[in-house]
């Protein structure tokens, strides 16, 4: 029997950032209403907009900022663990709903309380 491990979630998140990041800050430019998720297998994350409406809804929610290419300033995201999103998911409609990627629908974030708080988390973590 050929079992393959699991791949650690650590590995799945440079992954997804490697590949995907183009795509997932595109999907986060004038996001005001919804959460894009994506699991990493034990935990699932959220960037930027996203990260901020996560926030509001998982207030212990753990944060960290990384930089990639041809962007000056950090990236922020947001992890929550994989037991309680999916005990969120399960009480609440899930607008798109794979397996590795989920989209919520949330009130309507005004731009100058994502601004505000995106500074105060990057003041937070470094």
């Amino acid at each position: 029997m050929n079992r393959t491990e699991p791949v650690p979630s650590g590995i799945r998140l440079q992954r997804l950032i490697q590949n995907c990041h183009t795509e997932i800050l595109g999907r986060e430019k004038d996001n005001d209403k919804f959460i894009h998720l994506y699991s990493i297998g034990t935990y699932w994350v959220a960037f930027e907009q996203s990260a901020c409406l996560l926030d509001s809804i998982f207030p212990r929610c753990e944060f960290t900022l990384f930089m990639i290419p041809d962007r000056p300033d950090y990236v922020v995201m947001a992890s929550v663990s994989n037991d309680e999103a999916n005990n969120y998911f399960r009480k609440h409609i899930v607008c798109c709903d794979k397996s590795d990627y989920k989209v919520l629908s949330v009130l309507s974030l005004p731009a100058r309380h994502y601004y505000r708080w995106r500074v105060d988390v990057v003041k937070s973590v470094l």
